[in-house]
C-alpha cells in the first residue's frame, strides 16, 4: 500500500472520531476543516518532492558498494545542445542517460538515434512536459506517457525502459500508468539547479559536494517550454561536473547498469563495450540505430563470456 493509501485510511479515520466523539458542531467544523487543509497539503507536497515517494516509489540512487555515479540530462534532444554533449561524451567515454521529450524527439529523431547509437540510454520524459496530466484522470496520464514511448520506440526500435516525470512530479493514477507501460520511475540522487546557479563552475561545485557512491546525477540540456541555456554553458556545466567528479574518485556507469547492480568488473567492460557499438553504428548512418539495443546486448554478453 503507497503512503497515499495509507494518509487516506487514516485522514478517513479521523474524519470519523470527529465526528463520533465531538459534539460540538462548531468544533466539528474547525476540527475538519483543519485536517482537510492539512490533507489537501499532503497531497500537493507528495506530487512535488519525489523524495517522498507519496503515490509511488522513484529510483534516486544506486548501489553504493563502489565510486560510481550515472549520469542523467533531461528536457532534450535540443540541437543546439544534444550534439555537444553527444561529442563531450564520446571524448570522455562516459555512457550516460537522456530523458527525452516526445514532441522534441518527433522534431528531433536523428537526434535520438545518434544518442542511441553513441552507446547512452534513452528514457521517457513525458510527451509535452507539462504538468496538467498530474491532476488529469487515469487514461489522460497514461496517454501522456504511451505517445513519448511510441515516439521513442518508433526511432529506436523498441519502447524506453525507464521514465522521469518532469521536476519529479506524481499524482495518484501515475503508477498505473507506468506498469501498464513497463517503466520504471527514476528520479535523482543531486541535481545541477541550472535555474539557481547559473555559472557552470558553482554548478560543477554543488554537484561534486553532494555527490556519493551511487547517485544519480541530473543535469538539464534546456527547461522544457520555459527557458533554454547558452549552448556553451550546457557544454562547460556538463564538463566540469565530470572533472570535479573525476577528482573525488567517482567513475561513471551508465543508469540502467547501475540500478542493475552488476559486478564492478562487468560495469567496466559494458562501459566500453557500449561506446565501441556506438561507434561501430555512427560510422554506418544514423539510421541504423534502430538495431542498436539488440547488438548492444549482443556485445554486451560476449565481452562478459570472454
Amino acid at each position: 500500500m503507497s503512503r497515499f493509501a495509507w494518509s487516506t485510511v487514516c485522514v478517513l479515520v479521523a474524519v470519523g472520531l470527529i465526528l463520533a466523539l465531538v459534539e460540538n458542531v462548531s468544533y466539528q467544523a474547525c476540527l475538519l476543516a483543519g485536517l482537510g487543509a492539512c490533507y489537501v497539503a499532503l497531497l500537493a507536497a507528495g506530487s512535488l518532492v519525489p523524495r517522498l515517494d507519496f503515490y509511488l516509489h522513484a529510483v534516486r540512487r544506486g548501489p553504493a558498494d563502489h565510486p560510481w555515479v550515472a549520469l542523467t540530462f533531461d528536457d532534450g534532444p535540443n540541437p543546439a545542445t544534444t550534439p555537444l554533449l553527444l561529442e563531450l561524451l564520446q571524448r570522455e567515454r562516459i555512457p550516460a542517460a537522456f530523458f527525452f521529450v516526445g514532441e522534441a524527439a518527433r522534431r528531433y529523431p536523428d537526434l535520438v538515434a545518434r544518442a542511441a547509437a553513441d552507446g547512452h540510454l534513452i528514457g521517457n520524459h513525458s510527451d509535452r512536459h507539462g504538468y496538467g496530466w498530474a491532476v488529469s484522470s487515469a487514461e489522460q496520464i497514461f496517454a501522456e506517457f504511451a505517445a513519448a514511448s511510441r515516439t521513442l520506440a518508433g526511432i529506436l526500435g523498441q519502447p524506453p525502459r525507464f521514465v522521469r516525470t518532469p521536476a519529479g512530479v506524481s499524482s495518484p493514477h501515475l503508477a498505473d500508468a507506468l506498469q501498464r507501460l513497463q517503466l520504471r520511475n527514476v528520479a535523482w540522487d543531486v541535481r545541477g539547479l541550472e535555474g539557481v546557479y547559473r555559472d557552470p563552475e558553482r554548478i560543477a561545485a554543488w554537484v561534486a559536494r553532494r555527490g556519493r557512491n551511487g547517485s544519480i546525477i541530473l543535469l538539464h540540456e534546456l527547461y522544457y517550454g520555459v527557458c533554454h541555456f547558452k549552448p556553451g554553458q550546457v557544454l562547460a556545466t556538463a564538463q566540469l561536473t565530470i572533472e570535479r567528479l573525476r577528482s573525488r574518485g567517482f567513475h561513471f556507469v551508465r543508469l540502467d547498469r547501475l540500478l542493475e547492480q552488476p559486478d564492478h568488473a562487468a560495469v567496466s567492460s559494458d562501459r566500453n563495450t557500449s561506446l565501441e557499438t556506438g561507434a561501430l553504428l555512427v560510422e554506418k548512418g544514423a539510421g541504423q540505430a534502430m538495431g542498436y539495443c539488440d547488438v548492444a546486448t549482443i556485445a554486451s554478453r560476449a565481452g562478459r563470456a570472454g
